[in-house]
């Protein structure tokens, strides 16, 4: 992408042609819609965590919808599950082509996409993607979408970049001959608060008023105006936290600002574009949404002062927050919590150099991650046990089957030899008064297994296998030398 400078201003649009006015017309709309690819681009990125391509390229490359089935797992799991989406490498794609099949992920895309609820006037068809016969429906309902999630506090917040971005001549020139020869006409992006808030309102003057009078306040600037504006049952919103009033106010009357300093470019841009009141105010959807990301923000600090007091109650208690939404938080590990996170939080200020608070998405990820730690932990202790009944029972074949057990976690056993292994842990366990724990069986059983071998390289006179045996650090034999292997 290269410079795009300012729209002309009104004193050239004067002195064109009515064939030059039109070429102009055409420049901006294919301008406005690279934007809102770019858009989109940047707000899947943000939802996949990978590069997509270029906005000139995005369009192709979502027509084998493993893309949008991507992002139907990020927010419906249930719907779509990663095993079910086709070719989700991409490898046949990029072998052959697109394969009828590639048209069940945009299905599943849709269905995640009916699944949570967005109204069904942002749909696009399954061959207006497939077939490529309108991309830009496509682009509008992820950016509906965007906005939907953004609410409910499933997605970050896309961005207006109107005016931000820059492309060169001949991509706006290949973007405006490819609208041409569809015939198509660019959807109102800008005008999806408005509808998602009239599509979604029960009453809808009541949430319009509601939703004004918000936006008034949130200019007035008066805290506890806002907070009473917000509490209005008309307004249709959740998850109100008081103490965060003043931060509901500042991040409100910024993205507010914004939107209105976004609403007055596209306008100088476009002086024939009609505008309503939702270009320059807030919708409900986005109110919403800001209210989440301030409370989740606001959830996230309190993990992280329980990491800094080291407190596994405090921790387990924040996790448990319904603000964070936080999947598989379990109760009884609460200390695996507290070691995963506390190491992802250092790790993380290592490489930015600074303390910063962990998102939710890493906390997430810390909470699975402890969680299959734990598993293994509970697994292998059981294991354990299982092994020292084994050995008390004194059935040295069973005592074999349960040192092998993965989840034991033991070096390798050797089932001819499980005589050796009974006796000498039967010993051990004695001596250890009747219970071994991991680490201990671990070292006798690496030992063990280690004079095993060499037992059975010197019966079958192997030489070879005796002296890899013999070197082997797990005998404990020290001063080995090589010169003295055949003696």
């Amino acid at each position: 992408m290269e410079g795009r400078g300012t729209g002309p201003g009104r004193a050239t649009y004067e002195r064109l042609t009515a064939e030059e006015m039109d070429e102009q017309r055409r420049q901006n709309v294919a301008y406005e819609y690279l934007c809102r690819l770019e858009e989109a681009k940047r707000w899947m990125e943000a939802c996949l965590k990978e590069e997509l391509p270029s906005p000139v390229e995005l369009e192709e490359s979502l027509r084998n919808g493993v893309l949008l089935a991507k992002l139907g797992h990020c927010f419906a799991p249930s719907v779509v599950p990663l095993k079910k989406i086709y070719d989700v490498e991409q490898l046949r794609y990029q072998a052959t082509g697109l394969h009828f099949r590639h048209t069940d992920n945009i299905n599943f895309w849709l269905s995640a996409v009916a699944h949570i609820g967005l109204p069904s006037t942002f749909f696009p068809e399954t061959t207006d993607i497939y077939d490529k016969k309108n991309m830009p429906r496509v682009v509008y309902c992820i950016h509906a979408l965007s906005l939907f999630l953004f609410r409910l506090g499933l997605a970050p917040q896309i961005h207006d970049l109107y005016g931000k971005v820059k492309f060169t001549a001949e991509e706006l020139s290949n973007m405006a001959s490819e609208l041409a020869k569809y015939g198509l006409q660019l959807p109102a992006f800008s005008k999806i608060g408005g509808i998602l808030a009239n599509e979604l309102s029960v009453d809808e003057a009541a949430v319009h008023a509601a939703v004004l009078a918000i936006n008034e306040a949130v200019e007035q600037g008066v805290v506890k105006d806002t907070l009473a504006a917000l509490q209005n049952p008309n307004a249709l919103l959740g998850n109100l936290q008081e103490p965060l009033a003043a931060i509901y106010q500042e991040l409100l009357a910024q993205a507010k600002m914004e939107k209105a300093a976004n609403a007055r470019n596209r306008f100088l841009q476009n002086d024939g574009e009609s505008q309503d009141i939702y270009d320059c105010y807030l919708t409900q959807a986005e109110i919403q949404g800001n209210i989440n990301h301030v409370n989740v923000h606001g959830a996230l600090e309190v993990v992280d002062d329980a990491l800094e007091r080291q407190s596994p109650e405090a921790l387990l208690e924040a996790l448990q927050d319904p603000v964070l939404a936080l999947q598989g938080v379990r109760r009884d590990f609460a200390d695996w919590y507290l070691e995963q996170l506390s190491s992802d939080r250092e790790q993380k200020a290592q490489e930015l150099g600074l303390v910063e608070l962990l998102e939710k998405e890493e906390v997430q990820a810390g909470v699975a991650a402890a969680n299959i730690k734990g598993d293994q932990e509970q697994a292998m202790l059981q294991a354990v046990q299982r092994i020292n009944k084994a050995i008390r029972r004194g059935v040295a074949a069973d005592t074999v089957k349960e040192l092998m057990c993965p989840e034991a976690q033991l070096p390798p056993v050797y089932p001819f030899a499980s005589a050796v292994y009974q006796q000498e842990l039967a010993v051990l366990q004695r001596q250890q008064q009747g219970e071994l724990g991991q680490e201990e069986l671990f070292v006798a059983v690496e030992m063990l297994s280690a004079v095993v071998l060499i037992n059975r390289a010197l019966e079958a006179r192997d030489a070879s296998s005796f002296w890899s045996s013999l070197v082997n650090p797990a005998t404990g034999l020290a001063e080995v030398e090589g010169e003295n292997a055949q003696r």
